[in-house]
């Protein structure tokens, strides 16, 4: 490479501050053990800034003797908003404990295989659905010198710390304050495609409470559009056929079925209550304000965050965790 193309060095930096590499690694790796002056401290960050320096991650790692990874597969599931803001407060907690979050793209990765490509990225931590790590997967992980293996679930794991993420107790908590609104003949909206697994476990958590009270629950397989909901609707016109509220799986199928039931004329909730889940800003701002239940992204990622600190730091992690995976609801005029 010619001068002009040379990608800046730590003794670039070091020549234009006037000071040693040593301090100008202890400036950037923000080292409040070793004294520097203000006036230092002010040089390396000017030169930083004119050289356009950017430290070698690897060659960072190895200085520190460690990575500061947290590694995060790509969910299988399509990133909903509720789960694009998971990710997002995750990253800010991580960055704040001086931690990387690096997600994997590969949606299909799992397994003993899945875990080889994961271990090639050298990180402290791996965080990961259980389903998709068993524990012949963490022993390759360990083995390969991932410190420490965080594994998501909806109930405890015993080969692997677990932090509890149950994304069917939304559907529970839905399903358990319409009854106690006294609601008596239930449907439930079961989307297709790549979310419908999730939707089938949903609608099976909402059949399973119904049914203790004895309290029918109408499946409506369906897409998100109001096309795919219209011969239900249709059929709801008769006061005698219909349900008298409806979980939709999540918020964005609940803003579709307001749609489809104003287009047919159908109150809510005067004639239909609607329950939807993950708290879209937009069931907030339509007209009627849609009921929701949720799993909050800001305690979770927070929770998450301090779990893997407490891990790297080889403590146990905190007793009250599962608390933080509670789901919530937030009352409207929609149920």
């Amino acid at each position: 490479m010619s001068p002009a193309q040379r990608r800046p060095t730590s003794a670039d930096v070091a020549r234009l501050a006037g000071v040693s590499r040593t301090t100008v690694s202890s400036v950037l790796n923000d080292d409040r053990d070793r004294p520097i002056s203000d006036e230092a401290r002010r040089r390396v960050l000017a030169a930083v800034r004119e050289l356009g320096y950017t430290p070698h991650a690897s060659a960072r790692m190895l200085r520190a003797g460690r990575s500061n990874i947290v590694l995060y597969p790509m969910p299988r599931l399509p990133l909903a908003l509720a789960r694009t803001a998971y990710l997002e407060h995750l990253d800010r907690e991580l960055t704040a404990r001086g931690l990387t979050l690096l997600i994997h793209g590969d949606r299909d990765a799992s397994g003993v295989s899945g875990a080889r490509r994961w271990a090639e990225h050298r990180p402290a931590a791996v965080l990961v659905a259980a389903d998709r790590c068993p524990e012949e997967a963490v022993g390759l992980l360990r083995r390969a010198g991932v410190d420490h293996v965080l594994l998501e679930a909806r109930r405890p794991v015993p080969y692997a710390p677990t932090v509890i993420v149950d994304s069917v107790s939304v559907a529970d908590l839905a399903a358990r304050y319409l009854l106690d609104r006294g609601h008596r003949r239930l449907a439930c909206l079961v989307p297709g495609g790549d979310i419908a697994e999730l939707a089938r476990d949903r609608f099976d958590a909402v059949t399973t409470v119904a049914g203790k009270a004895g309290v029918p629950v109408q499946r409506v397989d369906c897409a998100l559009t109001t096309e795919s909901l219209a011969p239900a609707v249709e059929l709801w016109r008769d006061p005698r056929r219909r349900p008298d509220a409806v979980y939709t799986y999540n918020d964005e199928f609940g803003l579709v079925l307001l749609q489809a039931l104003a287009d047919a004329g159908l109150r809510v909730p005067e004639d239909i209550a609607v329950v939807g889940t993950d708290n879209h800003p937009l069931g907030a701002a339509l007209r009627p304000a849609l009921t929701t239940t949720y799993l909050d992204p800001v305690e979770g990622a927070a929770a998450v965050a301090s779990s893997i600190e407490r891990l790297l730091r080889d403590e146990e992690l905190a007793p009250d965790l599962a608390e933080i995976a509670r789901p919530r609801i937030i009352t409207r005029v929609s149920a």
